[in-house]
């Protein structure tokens, strides 16, 4: 028997022979048990997170392919700290080149994001901030539109 006409079947025993209110109360006690289970596999199907590899940052190919890698890649590399407390030339050695850079700041772009138009719907870019020594100190992302 298929899975769609054992659960009918559940369904059609479940709430047969009831009082109405019975009937209502077993109605909407199913109806947070689905919407549970739907968001908790929403919450788990959706981590679109990957753990930072300094060579999958550095990849070279398409555009789109490398910012994507990095996108699923930037949240790990803030989260684990993995930038704090290397100085300048450690941090070019694990990011690559970074599009800008200043005495206290470099600049990275994580994605650059197109739908169907020429302009880019959003760009995300790393800012790993050093103090006076060259020390990187805070990252964070900043997401333009």
């Amino acid at each position: 028997m298929c899975l769609i006409r054992k659960v009918t079947a559940y369904f059609q025993r479940y709430f047969s022979y009831t009082e109405p209110l019975a009937l209502i109360i077993k109605i909407f006690t199913t109806l947070k048990i689905v919407i549970w289970i739907s968001i908790m596999v929403f919450f788990i199907g959706c981590k679109n997170e990957i753990k930072f590899d300094s060579a999958e940052w550095n990849k070279n190919g398409v555009d789109w392919q490398i910012t994507e890698y990095r996108e699923k890649m930037v949240s790990d590399l803030i989260k684990s700290d993995t930038l704090i407390g290397l100085d300048k030339i450690s941090v070019i050695e694990v990011l690559g080149k970074p599009e800008i850079e200043t005495e206290k700041k470099l600049k990275y772009l994580v994605r650059e994001k197109y739908e169907r138009n020429i302009d880019p719907e959003y760009i995300k870019y790393l800012w790993v901030i050093l103090d006076e020594n060259g020390i990187a100190t805070k990252c964070y992302v900043e997401k333009t539109k």
